[in-house]
């Protein structure tokens, strides 16, 4: 979008975003500004699947009945890889949708079933799958069927098979050579390509000589003229991917037109469940009061919230958090364990959580047990503690930590938001209030960019002053040796704004992209275990007990 913004022709990587709503707005951007939009689908420049193409135009099979591909990986990519990946739809499938949405020169699928398995035990943790099937329905009546795999032993496999009411059209894998051996055993062909970086190496040079091209041809060239009509198809494939995948977890059929209320369902929007966790069942899509997770409209809580977000942002500004800084970044208001202030959390229920009226100790394994669930294992013990420590700064609304320095909610919960700049009123909930802030109509804190500069990185800000902060840096000050991006999870993970409503990303560095991704998978565990049933407690301190000892975090800690 800064690209866009900056006038500059894109080439972006697939997907473009996981979210719809953000690939329609660059696509309009770049429409508004007449500017190229590419996409790499690299199997669009694929000369066997270019020539198949040919035939169809041709009308060498007639109208086309079925269309099947197969899309096989080798080898398996790492595990690490597919943690952030985006899953099977939005990482390796939206390929292949793609590749349907190419041969029927763009038209939308009415329906669609998809149906899986995983394999692999290290994915299904991920509540995420490694083979599917795929099948489509269109309003003319052609069907197409996909199947896909993270892994096949016998090398990359990519096929298309388009039958059609005069013939059949189909293109096969490519070889590592065109020599076959025939002799008493029989014929022996050479194996497939390893993988999609030697299967397609001549697509990628054509996709990328061809991008540099129709930067040199100019706005007033056909081929730029071509490409602004072409890039109005990116939304329409990731529309089909997000129904896809909201049919394999929904486990039914589902239609197009039904993607934009899902998309708000699993947002809390409506009540409707969508995210399977690694046993099987499925998280709730209800919190505990029966509403949709973030309802800031008429939720069972709305009176309390709306008051509690109207002082937040009446009075959260630029001398507010400097004088919290000041005051509570000395670490000085006593030593305690970390078990000794959840305890203290018993007393403590979130005013400005429209989903929950429970302690916001519970909330803190329940986030924790979540998290183990399903990235279980050593090497990410130290995600588990990030669960169990995210909201402990919620003390400092506490009379038995803070003392005369108690803090109103306002002060303490909530979604964070920059201090020093102008707020992003579409992407804050309850804005009005901002009208009535002192810095509202400051000369510099007024501004869209206010006292940063763009680009000076998410970290860089000076956030509405609560728990994320404060924690983050007591952790930092106690000698907390969880990685920086657990850390970051902490003190990001109420910034909505950014991670959830795409605001602010002005102020974005490179390495931000990377601290968004880890910032969101926490959330979903955040959010979501809200609805989960209370831990027995008791039983989980001794695992985590061994946790806070092994990163630094045992005994007594200053405050």
């Amino acid at each position: 979008m800064e690209s866009l913004r900056a006038n500059k022709a894109v080439m972006a990587e697939k997907p473009i975003s996981h979210e719809l709503q953000e690939v329609i707005e660059a696509v309009e951007l770049a429409k508004s500004r007449n500017l190229p939009f590419v996409c790499g689908y690299q199997r669009r420049a694929d000369r066997n699947f270019r020539a198949l193409k040919q035939q169809l135009d041709a009308g060498a099979v007639g109208k086309m009945k079925v269309v099947k591909t197969c899309s096989r990986d080798n080898p398996l990519p790492p595990i690490e890889y597919l943690r952030t990946s985006g899953g099977i739809f939005h990482d390796m499938l939206i390929h292949d949708f793609d590749m349907l949405n190419f041969l029927t020169n763009g038209e939308e699928p009415e329906s669609v079933t998809a149906i899986g398995h995983c394999y692999h035990p290290e994915i299904q943790q991920m509540n995420d799958i490694d083979t599917c099937a795929v099948m489509f329905k269109y309003e003319n009546g052609m069907l197409a069927m996909v199947d896909t795999s993270r892994d096949a032993a016998y090398g990359y496999d990519q096929r298309i098979e388009v039958f059609g009411e005069k013939g059949m059209l189909t293109a096969h894998n490519e070889h590592t050579s065109t020599v076959e051996l025939a002799n008493a055993a029989g014929y022996m062909r050479p194996p497939a390509m390893y993988s999609f970086p030697q299967r397609y190496i001549q697509a990628y040079r054509s996709e990328l000589t061809e991008f540099i091209e129709l930067v040199r041809a100019g706005q007033g060239s056909e081929a730029h003229a071509a490409e602004q009509v072409a890039m109005l198809r990116h939304p329409s494939v990731v529309r089909t991917t997000m129904a896809a995948e909201f049919s394999w977890k929904l486990r039914r059929t589902v239609h197009l037109a039904e993607v934009d209320k899902l998309s708000a369902a699993g947002s809390g929007d409506e009540t409707m469940s969508t995210t399977p966790s690694s046993s099987g069942k499925v998280l709730s899509g209800k919190n505990m009061f029966g509403d949709g997770f973030r309802n800031y409209e008429n939720s069972a809580r709305q009176e309390k919230v709306a008051a509690t977000y109207g002082l937040m942002h009446r009075n959260q500004t630029v001398d507010f958090v400097r004088a919290q800084q000041e005051k509570w970044l000395k670490f000085s208001k006593g030593e305690f364990t970390v078990m000794e202030v959840i305890a203290m959390l018993d007393d403590l229920v979130d005013d400005s959580d429209p989903d929950v009226d429970i302690p916001n100790s519970i909330h803190d394994f329940q986030t924790a047990e979540r998290i183990r669930e399903q990235w279980p294992g050593e090497e990410y013990d130290w995600f588990h503690l990030v669960g169990l420590l995210h909201d402990l700064g919620k003390v400092m609304a506490l009379p038995k930590m803070a003392g005369k320095d108690t803090l109103p909610q306002w002060a303490v919960v909530g979604d964070t938001f920059p201090v020093g700049c102008a707020p992003d009123e579409d992407a804050i909930v309850f804005p009005e209030a901002f009208r009535e802030n002192p810095d509202y109509a400051h000369p510099v804190f007024g501004t869209k960019n206010g006292m940063y500069q763009p680009g000076c990185g998410i970290t860089k800000l000076m956030f509405s002053w609560g728990h994320d902060e404060y924690m983050y840096q007591m952790l930092k000050f106690n000698g907390c040796t969880i990685p920086e991006h657990g850390l970051n999870m902490i003190r990001l993970h109420s910034f909505y704004p950014w991670h959830d409503k795409g605001a602010y990303r002005q102020f974005e560095s490179p390495e931000d992209a990377e601290t968004k991704k880890w910032v969101k998978e926490f959330n979903k565990f955040d959010l979501y275990s809200k609805a989960d049933a209370v831990p027995d407690m008791e039983k989980l301190k001794p695992y985590y007990a061994s946790l806070l000892k092994k990163y630094n975090l045992d005994g007594k800690l200053r405050w």
